[in-house]
């Protein structure tokens, strides 16, 4: 079994629902832009890294210049910090799961320098 789903860009005009407002927000989404992630059943759990988690530079200078633009940050971070919260969470409420592994990957056509 495949599973995909996509989460669309937005960008609040007022207020953000992570920064306390209790969702109370105006906000678009925008239809061209997404993260789409696809999950597979697997034999080891498995976060594939996109272009952009790249670790393999030209150069010192290339590394500097993509954390300059980019930060440190990913998408991998990201995907373990939800896989972690989901562990945790069944965990905490004595949900049951089979323990099945999964491969998972993320791809992005959201704009980074906006």
């Amino acid at each position: 079994m495949i599973i995909r789903t996509r989460a669309y860009a937005r960008a609040a005009l007022i207020g953000n629902p992570s920064d306390g407002y209790f969702g109370k927000t105006i906000s678009f989404t925008f239809k061209n832009f997404c993260a789409e992630v696809t999950l597979y059943e697997t034999p080891e759990l498995e976060i594939l890294p996109t272009e952009r988690d790249s670790s393999c530079f030209a150069s010192i200078d290339d590394l500097a210049e993509d954390v300059r633009l980019f930060g440190y940050y990913g998408g991998i971070r990201l995907l373990k910090a939800v896989i972690k919260t989901f562990h945790d969470y069944t965990h905490a409420h004595g949900i049951k799961h089979d323990n099945r592994n999964f491969t998972i990957r993320y791809e992005s056509n959201i704009p980074i320098l906006v």
